[in-house]
């Protein structure tokens, strides 16, 4: 490594520096650091099945700093620890009483938000953030216990199931991947919504129209278990073209309402009310009123 000539101290290259931003497996008790053991089952020392457990390193980033995190996986529930300065605060969500689950990744970053009430018995939400380049090693374990596939399962369905995405190769064929690779195997899809980005004047200057993005592109998917919004997201824009993709997981069990309201003459809002408190509210052009009140109507709200 090589060493800053000023104060002797070794300095960090660049490689370092973004290694230092990945999130590490836990494999073993003593790997545990102190300040986080007395929140974590004392057994977990003599276990011969040790947890899947992940260490989030604090991000620096502009608009975006967060403190360390150590994320665990229980038989029945996803433990999220947040370290601040010497405490430890401690919100453990029980898998079956996920409300919503959101992943994002965007280029380099990250997120898992997890939406529903807490083992304590309160209703909440916990987001963590992390590099990009670890996110299906470490963190693909709790999406799936998240998003348990049916009993029924048959590989030949399933790629039917893909193919029902195939129409989408033509107007937007980063979300018909996004769409296939959104399914889990045994779901079976009941309807797709593709919403292109919607855009509005926002001023006309010296002949001149300027627009501003009303909406980003989305796809809708509805399966026999979930509601699946998929997103297009602005901070992942490069070279003109948008890179990455929010995904927000709902499980059918959890919606308790849906509204359809008309918000400009061109303009509708679907509103989905879950059972932890939390709302939606997803833009669509006012086009595509009977595929959304077919949604309501197969939702049943």
């Amino acid at each position: 490594m090589p060493t800053d000539t000023n104060n002797h101290e070794p300095v960090m290259t660049g490689a370092r520096q973004t290694m230092s931003t990945w999130s590490k497996r836990i494999e073993s008790y003593d790997a545990i650091p102190v300040i986080y053991r007395s929140a974590l089952d004392p057994q977990l020392a003599n276990t011969a099945n040790f947890p899947h457990i992940v260490l989030i390193p604090p991000l620096d980033k502009f608009l975006r700093k967060t403190n360390q995190k150590l994320i665990c996986d229980s038989p029945d529930a996803i433990q999220i620890l947040e370290r601040s300065g010497s405490q430890v605060v401690k919100k453990c969500y029980p898998y079956q009483g996920i409300t919503m689950l959101e992943h994002g990744s965007i280029l380099l970053r990250s997120w898992i938000s997890v939406y529903g009430p807490t083992s304590e018995g309160g209703l909440d939400s916990s987001t963590f953030d992390f590099n990009t380049v670890m996110s299906e090693r470490h963190f693909s374990i709790f999406i799936n216990k998240a998003r348990p596939a049916p009993a029924s399962v048959d590989e030949s369905e399933f790629k039917a199931e893909q193919e029902k995405f195939k129409y989408l190769a033509s107007p937007n064929f980063k979300f018909m991947n996004y769409g296939r690779h959104s399914l889990i195997i045994g779901q079976k899809v009941r309807q797709t919504l593709l919403q292109p980005e919607i855009r509005g004047v926002s001023y006309k200057l010296f002949g001149w129209t300027f627009y501003r993005t009303l909406a980003l592109a989305s796809l809708t998917v509805l399966t026999g278990q979930e509601l699946i919004f998929i997103q297009d997201d602005d901070r992942g824009v490069k070279k003109g073209a948008k890179h990455g993709g929010v995904w927000q997981y709902i499980p059918l069990r959890a919606i308790a309402s849906t509204s359809l309201q008309e918000t400009s003459e061109d303009l509708l809002t679907l509103t989905v009310a879950l059972t932890s408190g939390h709302t939606l509210n997803k833009i669509f052009e006012s086009s595509n009123k009977d595929e959304l009140e077919l949604l309501r109507e197969q939702l049943g709200k």
